[in-house]
């Protein structure tokens, strides 16, 4: 059994590395000596394919958006104690907090997401 779990498992593993080259270093010859830059990269990217599935690029939107949503309410209670969340919890967006933002204000860290 315990062999069958590892045979699976190296499977799977094979599977990602098929389906993800991305992960893998690139190299600019078949010996694997030189691996290639990011900006030789960069050169060759292409755009994504037409045939995005799109309840996966639903999913990484919404992700994307809940961060985002999740950092601007807790925003002002940043760097806070336990204790002081306790008294004062997050109900509602509120301006303020370490950074002083305004309510409902991004934090800078999303706003370069749209660049």
């Amino acid at each position: 059994e315990v062999g069958q779990h590892s045979s699976h498992k190296n499977n799977h593993v094979r599977q990602i590395a098929r389906d993800k080259q991305w992960l893998y270093p690139q190299y600019h010859d078949s010996q694997h000596i030189k691996i290639k830059r990011p900006d030789e990269l960069e050169q060759e990217m292409k755009d994504p394919p037409e045939n995005i599935d799109k309840s996966i690029l639903d999913r990484i939107q919404g992700s994307m958006l809940g961060m985002a949503l999740g950092d601007t309410l807790g925003a002002p209670v940043e760097f806070e104690p336990p204790e002081y969340l306790t008294v004062n919890p997050v109900t509602d967006l509120q301006g303020g907090g370490t950074w002083g933002l305004k309510k409902g204000q991004l934090n800078i860290s999303f706003t370069n997401i749209r660049q």
